[in-house]
């Protein structure tokens, strides 16, 4: 009889232990999916574990149905009558733009062109339809101090879309270029835009130099390696490799190896020159796509000499 209590206890033990490894593989893919469609995966985590584990079953299937929260702009702005009826990211793109391109004070035919060019090759849409934004970017122009309610709308819709933001950040930095030069108030402007959207500063710097046709960093350019002992662009410490390397996968130079391969992966996927063409981004920023996979991975190769396994 006291056989029978002890296996009884540890069958239902092992039950509950599995019905708990259950209800934890709920919870995680509750929480993953309302963060992917904007909502407060916290919020929604916590009611998954308040309810029994049946009810928060039927949650997944009900999550699945739940339309993906976007956005919304701040109500002096969604009443606006430039963006009534408007597409908000194709309106947000159009604001920014005017605030880079407005901030030396003028605003060029080349960089209407180059504008508009780039939105109706992105969202396939007819120029004249590009026109009726017009007003979207002339309260741009007039209002660069709204900037983070347009940074907010596009990262809201691209949350899940890193590599369509890392384009739209190359985008916006071709606008300071086309007068053939960059002011410094463009460069202040368009930085704190890029930053805004989400990207750090590295990121930022990076764009900014391939769209020069210049390696960020390394004097060499991409591919020459760190061979012969001599590091990569004049960098012949193993110090100072390790730190550039690192920073060019995100990282601090202290990062673990572990971190290390993370970081590699996540970039690869970011920057990968087939995902970006099946994603439709712009040819260019694919240009700048496959230069940085090359940096990436010569990274990663001499991280993987100094700190693999460690």
């Amino acid at each position: 009889m006291f056989l029978l209590e002890i296996i009884g206890s540890i069958l239902g033990f092992g039950f509950n232990l599995f019905i708990g490894f259950i209800k934890l593989i709920i919870v995680i893919v509750i929480a993953g999916m309302a963060s992917f469609k904007g909502y407060n995966p916290w919020l929604f985590a916590i009611g998954a574990i308040i309810t029994p584990w049946p009810i928060s079953f039927l949650l997944v299937f009900f999550m699945s149905y739940l339309p993906k929260k976007f956005p919304k702009f701040p109500n002096h702005i969604k009443n606006h009558s430039a963006f009534e009826g408007k597409n908000p990211v194709i309106a947000s793109i159009m604001a920014l733009s005017a605030m880079i391109a407005k901030a030396d004070g003028n605003v060029s035919k080349e960089e209407i062109r180059y504008i508009k060019d780039f939105i109706a090759k992105n969202f396939g849409i007819a120029m004249q339809e590009v026109n009726d934004y017009a007003d979207c970017f002339n309260y741009g122009k007039q209002h660069p101090e709204e900037y983070t309610a347009f940074t907010e709308m596009i990262f809201g819709y691209y949350r899940t879309r890193r590599d369509y933001v890392l384009a739209l950040a190359y985008m916006l930095v071709g606008v300071a270029f086309q007068d053939g030069s960059e002011s410094q108030v463009k460069e202040v402007q368009t930085r704190k835009i890029i930053l805004a959207l989400g990207l750090t500063d590295y990121e930022y710097q990076a764009i900014r130099m391939a769209y020069l046709g210049q390696s960020h960093g390394y004097s060499q350019g991409y591919g020459q390696g760190y061979t012969g002992g001599q590091g990569f662009g004049g960098y012949s410490s193993q110090q100072d490799l390790v730190k550039k390397y690192t920073q060019v996968l995100g990282l601090s130079e202290d990062a673990s190896w572990s971190e290390i391969k993370r970081a590699y992966r996540k970039m690869v996927k970011e920057y990968h020159p087939d995902k970006l063409a099946a994603d439709s981004v712009p040819p260019e920023y694919i240009e700048f796509a496959n230069k940085k996979i090359r940096e990436i991975n010569e990274a990663y190769e001499y991280l993987e000499k100094v700190k693999g396994g460690k």
